[in-house]
């Protein structure tokens, strides 16, 4: 039998490339969201030798001044070294991944740390979770209402679905239960959101062009009524004699 193989322009994708790990212990650090999302951005770009305050803040959207305050809270914490490595990347073995699109999303802080969190426990078979409201409050450290301002966030960006869940119980009462959420491949999402971006890029241009024309056509408006306003030179009165051009 022909053993069938995969065309050369078939590149078998490795999952190493296109997603990084995170160790599971940083949830033990009680990190803030922007202190995660920085952390998080060292795991995904381990080679500090460009990695200045500057590529890091263009990389999470953020301030200089705000990425080198909270760089400094992560070597407090001893998360990372002064030289920006991550110390306990090298300590903790166990870890979920993130996708490396993410950063594309310019996600804010808080609804960051909740996508990294359902990533965390999702079931890795059908990449569903359903914790409640409070538990994820809970593990990220942000209010109840930031995380269901996060959910809505996620799915907004298409990241997740959401599904009402409910069960019974031994009294046969049927009661609400968590939300149940799928988490969706990154790549629709990143399509999306950069189709948002160049529809949004295609608004401000179309935008720009009609003040420019309405700029031009006060302009034209105003130059009109001025030249209307401008007496015009009194004809002569042909009754009186002309004078002469030059006197003798």
């Amino acid at each position: 039998m022909r053993r069938r193989t995969m065309p050369i322009s078939w590149l078998r994708r490795d999952p190493r490339h296109y997603r990084f790990a995170i160790p599971n212990s940083v949830w033990e650090y009680k990190l803030k969201p922007i202190e995660f999302l920085i952390f998080s951005y060292l795991c995904y770009r381990p080679s500090t030798s460009t990695l200045t305050p500057d590529v890091i803040s263009a990389g999470v959207h953020l301030t200089t001044g705000t990425v080198k305050k909270y760089l400094a809270a992560l070597v407090a914490k001893e998360l990372i070294g002064e030289d920006g490595t991550s110390i306990l990347k090298c300590k903790d073995k166990n870890f979920f991944t993130l996708p490396n699109e993410v950063f594309l999303l310019r996600l804010p802080p808080s609804a960051f740390m909740v996508y990294a969190y359902l990533l965390l426990i999702e079931d890795r078979r059908t990449h569903t979770c359903h914790p409640s409201y409070n538990t994820i409050a809970a593990a990220t450290g942000v209010s109840k209402n930031t995380a269901m301002k996060s959910i809505r966030t996620l799915l907004e960006m298409g990241l997740i679905t959401v599904e009402p869940s409910s069960y019974f119980d031994k009294c046969g009462m049927k009661w609400k239960g968590n939300n149940l959420y799928t988490i969706l491949p990154v790549r629709a999402a990143v399509d999306a959101f950069h189709q948002r971006q160049l529809r949004q890029l295609e608004l401000d241009m179309e935008h720009k062009r009609v003040l420019r024309q309405q700029v031009e056509c006060d302009h034209r408006r105003s130059r009109a009524a001025l030249c209307a306003s401008t007496p015009a030179p009194a004809a002569p009165d042909p009754s009186q004699p002309c004078k002469p051009l030059y006197a003798r």
